[in-house]
C-alpha cells in the first residue's frame, strides 16, 4: 500500500485545467508520488481517450455510488470515500484548478510514513483580505460550516480553517468516521451531508478536521495551506500588481485561481491570456 497518493476528482468541463495540473505534477513530482484521477462515469471514455500522462484513471462509481448528481455535492461525496480503494494510507486531494509551481515530495506532506500533517490554522491573513475587498469575514463559508459540524460532534475551540485545497487526509480517519461513527448514528455519508445542509452548507475538510479533533486517531501536526489560493477575482485584482511566481515559490508549492471566477483555462479564445498558461510556456 502506498503511504501517500495524489487524488484528483474532476469532470469533462475541467479537462483543460486537469491537463495543466498534470503537466505541473510531471514537472515537479520529484518522488514520483502516484496519481489517481476519478471522473464522472459518463466522462470516463473521453478522459481515457484524450488525457495523457502517468496516472490511474477510475470512475466515480468505483469509489462510491451516490444519488447526488449536482456537481458540487457529488465531488464532496466522492472525495472522502477514496479511502475505500485501499491504495494508500494518506492522500492529497487536489482540485482541477490547481497547479504546482515548485518541486515537492513525500516530506512536504508526511511527518513520518504513517502520519500526514493536518492543514489546520486560523487563516487570519485571508480573513483580513476579505475585509479589504468588502466581504464579511465573520460569515465566510468555512466558519458557518464549522459551527454546524460542531453542533453534531460537540467539538469546540478556535475557528480552525482546515483548508484551503489541496486537502491532506488520512485514510484511517475517514474509514473510522464512515465505519464507526456513521454506523453508530445509523447514517451513511450522504444522509449525514443532507443533515448538515439543514443548518449550513457542509464542508468535507471541516468534517475531517473536527472528527480528527474529536477522536485523535492520528497525531495532529498542524500546517498552513500548501497553495496560494485566489478565492475571489477581487482578491487577485488587489494582489496582481505584486504577482510574482518566484516569490510565491518561497512559501507555497502551488497556486489555485478558483474556477468559479477564473474562466480562462476553460475557454480556447482566452487561453493564451491566462497567467498560468504563460507560466508553463516559459
Amino acid at each position: 500500500m502506498n503511504k501517500l497518493v495524489l487524488f484528483i476528482k474532476t469532470y469533462k468541463p475541467d479537462f483543460r485545467r486537469v491537463q495543466n495540473l498534470l503537466h505541473s505534477i510531471e514537472l515537479f513530482n520529484v518522488d514520483q508520488i502516484p496519481v489517481y484521477i476519478s471522473v464522472n462515469d459518463s466522462d470516463f471514455k473521453f478522459f481515457k481517450k484524450n488525457l495523457s500522462g502517468t496516472f490511474t484513471l477510475i470512475r466515480d462509481s468505483d469509489i462510491v455510488r451516490t444519488k447526488m448528481k449536482d456537481g458540487w455535492r457529488l465531488q464532496a461525496i466522492v472525495k472522502p470515500h477514496f479511502y475505500r480503494l485501499e491504495v494508500c494510507e494518506s492522500y492529497l486531494c487536489v482540485d482541477s484548478d490547481a497547479v504546482f509551481i515548485r518541486p515537492f515530495g513525500y516530506t512536504d506532506f508526511l511527518y513520518d510514513d504513517h502520519t500526514p500533517y493536518t492543514v489546520m490554522h486560523e487563516h487570519k491573513s485571508f480573513l483580513d483580505t476579505l475585509e479589504l475587498i468588502g466581504k464579511d469575514s465573520a460569515s465566510i463559508f468555512h466558519i458557518n460550516a464549522l459551527k454546524s459540524i460542531r453542533m453534531q460532534f460537540g467539538t469546540k475551540g478556535k475557528n480552525w480553517d482546515y483548508g484551503p485545497n489541496p486537502h491532506l487526509w488520512s485514510a484511517k480517519v475517514w474509514r473510522h468516521f464512515m465505519d464507526v461513527y456513521l454506523e453508530e448514528q445509523g447514517l451513511n455519508f450522504e444522509n449525514f451531508y443532507k443533515k448538515m445542509e439543514l443548518s449550513s452548507l457542509p464542508h468535507e475538510a471541516a468534517i475531517y478536521g473536527e472528527y480528527l479533533l474529536k477522536t485523535r486517531l492520528i497525531d495532529i501536526l498542524p500546517v498552513e495551506g500548501f497553495f496560494k489560493v485566489y478565492h475571489y477575482k477581487e482578491q487577485f485584482e488587489m494582489e496582481k500588481a505584486n504577482f510574482d511566481i518566484e516569490r510565491l515559490k518561497i512559501n507555497y508549492m502551488g497556486i489555485i485561481m478558483q474556477s468559479n471566477w477564473n474562466l480562462d483555462l476553460a475557454m480556447d479564445k482566452d487561453e493564451r491570456n491566462s497567467v498560468l498558461y504563460r507560466l508553463f510556456k516559459k
